[in-house]
């Protein structure tokens, strides 16, 4: 299930930047389908772009998210497989997620419940007072970046949806709402190139990187 933004639409070598992530989830071979959760406004615009079925021929549907990314999120777990043993929700502008890495994410998922996938923190972290003074250097040692998709038991990601309440407008990723009942969830190592698209600069070095052959070789691939 990916997040809903207008950015999807947004030109990438050549194709919509969503094109490239539904590609991506599209060769890995356990995923049954995909749903987007889109601005109402742009449901139409999304239907006609990318149409109803990944190149491999299974579904892709979208929905009308909701007010903030919470939200979007319930609206897509609504309509998706009910069957399905797992979920994965996905930044619909992380176009360079590499295959390998979503297969890890479930293979964790599926034997622990929850894994988010994300990188270790690789510079020094700084704590800054509202003034900007430096209060404090942070130690970086089990510090981790949390990136996506994460994938949990479709059981567990529907509870903890269900039970988030008022805490729902202070959640960043829905991991948290998984940590909120008291469930494990584990950390698999993704990497620099799994961007999310929300600058333009970001939007240029995708360009780059796939201009340059992304996918690198990387211990990570198949």
């Amino acid at each position: 299930m990916l997040r809903r933004t207008g950015k999807v639409f947004l030109p990438l070598a050549g194709r919509p930047v969503l094109a490239h992530t539904l590609d991506r989830f599209d060769e890995v071979e356990s995923v049954v389908e995909a749903v987007v959760a889109v601005p109402a406004d742009a449901l139409a615009l999304a239907r006609q772009t990318f149409g109803d079925r990944l190149r491999s021929g299974r579904p892709l549907r979208f929905v009308a998210g909701g007010p903030d990314r919470t939200e979007s999120v319930a609206c897509a777990l609504a309509v998706g497989d009910p069957k399905a043993d797992l979920v994965a929700i996905h930044d619909a502008v992380r176009p360079l997620i590499r295959p390998a890495v979503i297969r890890e994410a479930l293979r964790v998922a599926s034997e622990h419940g929850a894994a988010v996938v994300g990188r270790p923190v690789d510079h020094t972290v700084k704590e800054v007072s509202p003034s900007r003074e430096i209060v404090r250097t942070v130690p970086r040692t089990s510090l981790w970046i949390a990136q996506t998709p994460q994938v949990f038991r479709r059981e567990t990601i529907v509870r903890a949806y269900a039970a988030r309440g008022a805490t729902a407008g202070r959640v960043t990723d829905d991991a948290q709402l998984v940590e909120a009942m008291g469930l494990p969830v584990m950390m698999v190592e993704g990497d620099a190139a799994n961007i999310k698209v929300t600058t333009p600069e970001d939007l240029r070095l995708c360009e780059s990187l796939l201009a340059a052959g992304w996918p690198f070789e990387s211990p990570q691939q198949d």
